[in-house]
């Protein structure tokens, strides 16, 4: 009998021994799985937190910042030189401006251009694209100066009735100042300087007709970011 019991205890102390290291890996592996999530958890709820404030600080720049878009209108004047002041009058014209932001100094610019002059007798179409450099940050104010590269397609009515018009390429530089009135919205002025390069057509008669020339174009616009 007592050596039955004996062996009893050491049974059940060698059970005791054996199964306490597989318990407590078990107890080891599901802590290790909860950190794990928990660890991975947090990190995503950082990565959410880190991308909110980005995404708002992508929204909340301001008119001509690098990465926006900007669409204005504007009206004003068109003086024309040379010859065609010596031939038609000025006029009034309007101007499609669409500027891209690249950095803080410098922008890409694009616009569009119409005006009617002596009663429809000379109208002028241009399109053009430029660099623009932005002078000087001051308060709300930005000047600027840009130069840049065009088409231009004069239209005019000869003397005899008959009509002449072409395509001509050309130059402009000018500069002018905005105005940021809002996180969306800008006011401004601008002065540019336009040269036709002067080219020999035919005109509808049959007669060949030189055309070309220069103008200045003085714009009040109102504008908005997106």
């Amino acid at each position: 009998m007592l050596i039955a019991l004996i062996f009893g205890v050491y049974s059940v102390s060698s059970h005791s021994a054996y199964s306490y290291p597989a318990s407590r890996s078990t107890f080891s592996s599901a802590l290790e799985s909860d950190s794990i999530k928990f660890t991975r958890s947090s990190r995503d709820t950082n990565n959410r937190t880190e991308a909110t404030p980005s995404k708002k600080f992508s929204q909340d720049l301001p008119p001509l910042a690098p990465g926006t878009h900007n669409l204005s209108i504007g009206v004003g004047q068109i003086f024309l030189m040379g010859n065609l002041s010596s031939n038609f009058e000025n006029s009034l014209g309007t101007q499609v401006h669409y500027t891209y932001g690249v950095s803080d100094m410098f922008s890409f610019e694009s616009d569009f251009g119409y005006s009617s002059h002596s009663n429809g007798n000379f109208s002028l179409v241009n399109v053009d694209a430029a660099l623009r450099t932005n002078l000087v940050y001051f308060a709300q104010l930005v000047p600027f100066a840009s130069v840049g590269l065009g088409f231009y397609r004069p239209s005019l009515i000869l003397s005899d009735n008959a009509t002449l018009s072409a395509l001509l390429f050309g130059l402009q530089l000018g500069g002018g100042v905005d105005l940021l009135l809002s996180k969306k919205v800008f006011f401004g002025t601008r002065l540019n300087y336009h040269n036709m390069f002067d080219s020999t057509k035919v005109a509808s008669n049959g007669v060949a007709q030189p055309i070309g020339g220069s103008f200045l174009s003085f714009m009040i616009h109102a504008g908005v970011t997106f």
